[in-house]
């Protein structure tokens, strides 16, 4: 069996909420990170990269501002500021990292952060965009990786597969 388990799939199809109940149900400690969107006006958003632990949104781990019809504005430097100690500090028993996509492309520092987890033995749970590029690929591919796809039909059943999986990863 695969020590980590990462979610895919289309945007707002509920990866996140499946994660989040699991952890709720198994009531287990976690460390890793969060990203968390916060609305704003005007369909604006604010995301955070935040401690999986004590996921508490503020300025400095402000990763990014979302104004619709155009490219988020992204602070790449909270990746390695915040991101990178999250991960190289996490302890068992199970890891986060919700999510991993595309904005992470130029932050080689937090890249090597999250393959040196994926390497180690604490098992990890994880949200991985449905996006084709060379980090993400290469997280999709890593031997120790189970990749699950989350659809509309599929997401209630969805959180009994995860949670038997995440039992049998902390065993």
């Amino acid at each position: 069996m695969r020590r980590h388990l990462f979610l895919t799939g289309d945007v707002q199809v509920g990866k996140s909420t499946i994660l989040r109940r699991v952890i709720d149900e198994l009531d287990v400690s976690v460390s890793g990170f969060l990203t968390m969107a916060v609305p704003g006006v005007e369909g604006c958003s604010d995301i955070f990269l935040v401690d999986a632990k004590d996921p508490v949104c503020s300025e400095k781990c402000h990763l990014a501002h979302r104004v619709p019809g155009k490219m988020p504005e992204v602070h790449e430097e909270i990746f390695v500021a915040i991101g990178v100690p999250l991960l190289l500090n996490a302890k068992g028993p199970l890891i986060l990292m919700d999510e991993l996509g595309w904005m992470e492309s130029s932050s080689y520092a937090f890249q090597q952060a999250v393959f040196a987890v994926l390497d180690g033995d604490v098992p990890v749970l994880g949200i991985v965009r449905d996006k084709r590029l060379a980090f993400l690929d290469a997280v999709r591919d890593h031997p120790a990786v189970e990749v699950l796809v989350v659809t509309r039909e599929n997401r209630e059943e969805m959180v009994d597969v995860v949670r038997e999986r995440v039992l049998r990863m902390l065993v």
